[in-house]
C-alpha cells in the first residue's frame, strides 16, 4: 500500500507499507511454584536429583491464568549392595499467575518459559530391611507470558521528493 504525504516545507514523500500479522504482548509475569514431596526408596546415598518441566497446559480467566501440569523428578541413588539405581517420577502441580487487566479472547496465545528450578532434598538411609525416605522440595520460576494476535502496518520504503521551484527548473536546462 503507498501513501503520499506533503509536508509544511512543500516536500513530499512517499511510504509504502506491509500488513504484517504479530504477537503482541498485553501481560507477562513469573509465577513461583514449590512442591513438597517424600518418597520411599531403598537408598543409602543420593548421586544427584534432577526435575525439569513435563508438559503443561493453561486455563485462562480475568486477569490471571492458571498452570496445570507435571514436574518429572529424576533420582540417581545408590542401593544397599553399592549398585547405583535410578527412579522417575512425576509430580502434578497447579500454579496461578495474576495478570492484571488481562482479558483473554479468541486471539490470545500463552508462552511458558521455564526459567530456573531447583531441588533441595533430605535422605533418612535405609537400614537393613527398612527403606528409606527421601523428602524434596523443588522450587521453580515459570516466565507466563500473555499475547494477543495483531495485524499491524509496517513502513517498508520512504521516498522524499523535494520541492522544485519555477526557476530551479529554468536554470536546470542550461
Amino acid at each position: 500500500m503507498k501513501a503520499y504525504t506533503s509536508i509544511s516545507n512543500g516536500q513530499h514523500f512517499c511510504t509504502t507499507t506491509k500488513r504484517i500479522k504479530v504477537l503482541k504482548v498485553v501481560g507477562e509475569a513469573v509465577g513461583q511454584l514449590v512442591l513438597d514431596n517424600s518418597t520411599c526408596i531403598n537408598a543409602i546415598k543420593i548421586d544427584r536429583v534432577k526435575a525439569f518441566l513435563l508438559k503443561s497446559s493453561d486455563s485462562l480467566f480475568d486477569n490471571k491464568i492458571v498452570k496445570e501440569g507435571i514436574i518429572r523428578k529424576e533420582v540417581f541413588y545408590v542401593d544397599p549392595e553399592n549398585r547405583l539405581r535410578f527412579l522417575s517420577e512425576d509430580i502434578p502441580f497447579m500454579l496461578t499467575v495474576d495478570l492484571p487487566g488481562f482479558k483473554p479472547n479468541a486471539f490470545t496465545e500463552v508462552q511458558n518459559h521455564l526459567l530456573d528450578i531447583e531441588v533441595d532434598y533430605l535422605l533418612t538411609p535405609a537400614k537393613q530391611c527398612i527403606p528409606g525416605c527421601l523428602h524434596q522440595k523443588i522450587v521453580a520460576h515459570i516466565l507466563v507470558k500473555a499475547s494477543e494476535w495483531t495485524q499491524l502496518d509496517v513502513v517498508t520504503n520512504v521516498e522524499l521528493y523535494p520541492k522544485v521551484s519555477y526557476a530551479a527548473k529554468r536554470c536546470s536546462c542550461y
